[in-house]
């Protein structure tokens, strides 16, 4: 969990130059995804971990505090789960983080999230899923980032490298943030 509110602050603190921002468009220190394994190989304590660990990164007074002292202290944030495939249900649209009150209503969405569990481990569909997000939003950053945490290798999908480097030429930074409570 620590490691995953060090992550989650090291993004939001990182100093980037600040973007004008166009008509129509907020300017934001980073767009953050976070997308998080739900395959049928997480289990309850696995799926527990990576949901508290968000959850009490987002709660954190250090994070809210590193997200204010970015150049527009603010960021933009979404996040989905993955198995398979990605659901439309399992998404929580972008939302601007600014305060304790921004962040802590994100981390009670995130929070009120069912436990669900879904056949097959996609890493690349979840990266390509990731990387859509960033189209059209009204966002204006330096650095569109996605965090995607999991417990297995891709079993279902293109090779991840096609997904990969497809994102990573559009300018996303991937982190991975490996789930190794159990083997799979």
């Amino acid at each position: 969990m620590l490691e995953i509110m060090s992550l989650l602050a090291c993004l939001a603190c990182a100093e980037a130059a600040p973007v004008p921002s166009a008509p129509n468009t907020l300017a934001v220190d980073v767009e953050l995804v976070l997308a998080v394994d739900i395959s049928l190989s997480m289990d309850e304590t696995e799926f527990a971990l990576q949901r508290a660990g968000y959850v009490e990164a987002l709660r954190h007074a250090d994070f809210i505090q590193a997200v204010r002292s970015g150049h527009t202290g603010r960021i933009a944030l979404a996040y989905f789960e993955w198995a398979g495939t990605v659901r439309d249900d399992a998404v929580i649209g972008w939302q601007i983080i600014d305060s304790a009150q921004s962040a802590n209503s994100f981390a009670d969405k995130l929070a009120a999230r069912p436990f669900r569990s879904f056949r097959g481990t996609s890493i690349s569909s979840a990266l390509a899923f990731g990387a859509e997000l960033f189209d059209g939003t009204n966002f204006a950053s330096e650095r569109s980032v996605i965090d995607i945490s999991g417990d297995g290798p891709n079993n279902i999908g293109p090779p991840v490298t096609v997904t990969r480097d497809a994102a990573i030429a559009k300018g996303i930074v991937i982190n991975g943030l490996p789930i190794l409570i159990k083997p799979s």
